[in-house]
């Protein structure tokens, strides 16, 4: 039997968060509640209530009544509540140990972030991130992304990181998503350099190579913001063949629509992940499923 305190504890785990974890963020703000894409169905308004406050959500997709983050989990892991508990345990481990207080809160990149020191990656709350939450190993991770400590909102935090070509940095663990400037796309050169593989962020890439079990020979490009697109048209136009790894979303489908009237010779990939998300949400959800 679970202890009653357990169960108290794990539903204050707040449910921005989870989703966060698995690439589900907010599109907008509404009288005090965060309205997301209901990450059940695809919709073009979004959908899916979640109450900071009161720490709960509600789905208007369907007419399940919503609830805590403990019945989230159920109804996004398709499991019971004992493994619902589980798998929140684990998440709650992870992230007790990712800013130096001991808590750490989303912070905004206008409020400023001071990269302190990049490292190559060895924290094993970061490496228990990319491969319990993000089903990427560290024999992969550790090739391409570093560990990155930095002060924003007057906090010492840490992150995943991963450089772009101008030196700016993504960030990333179980709770944010992150940028410092300058903001622009990454390129790994590969062999063949007359075909790109072109992904929304890094995460997305680091997915492929566990879904396809090698890397790649060919040139990579990281948007590492889907608004990088536009001003990437003239690189892309180099290569005789470019594949689209980009999300099943209206950015993604703006993206590959904006690429081919650009008279890019594109082939669209997404169709081999659907109805997921995004790579790394068919690898986490599908892929690597027992």
């Amino acid at each position: 039997m679970i202890p009653n305190e357990v169960i108290q504890r794990l539903k204050t785990i707040p449910i921005t968060a989870y989703l966060s974890s698995m690439g589900i963020e907010p599109v907008k703000e509404q009288n005090g509640q965060l309205l997301y894409y209901s990450p059940f169905k695809d919709e073009n308004t979004p959908s899916f209530f979640v109450n900071p406050q009161r720490n709960v959500f509600k789905d208007f997709t369907t007419n399940d009544k919503g609830g805590d983050v403990i019945t989230l989990v159920r109804r996004l892991k398709a499991c019971d509540f004992a493994k619902a508990v589980q798998l929140l345990e684990a998440f709650d481990g992870i992230t007790r140990s990712f800013s130096f207080s001991g808590q750490i809160k989303p912070c905004n990149e206008k409020s400023g972030i001071e990269v302190q020191k990049v490292k190559a990656l060895e924290n094993k709350a970061l490496i228990a991130y990319l491969g319990n939450v993000r089903g990427i190993p560290f024999a992969i991770a550790t090739k391409y992304v570093k560990e990155c400590y930095f002060r924003a909102n007057g906090k010492n935090q840490f992150a995943v990181s991963f450089e772009n070509d101008l030196g700016g940095f993504e960030l990333r663990n179980v709770y944010l998503p992150l940028s410092t400037h300058p903001k622009t796309i990454t390129t790994i050169k590969g062999v063949d350099n007359s075909t790109a593989l072109i992904f929304e962020g890094f995460i997305d890439f680091l997915s492929y190579i566990v879904w396809q079990g090698k890397e790649p020979d060919c040139d990579v490009i990281v948007f590492n913001s889907i608004s990088n697109i536009q001003t990437s048209i003239s690189l892309l136009k180099t290569y005789q063949t470019v594949y689209g790894y980009l999300d099943n979303d209206n950015g993604g489908e703006t993206g590959m629509k904006s690429l081919a009237m650009a008279g890019i010779n594109v082939t669209d990939c997404r169709e081999l992940y659907k109805p997921y998300k995004d790579v790394n949400d068919y690898l986490t959800k599908c892929f690597l499923r027992p």
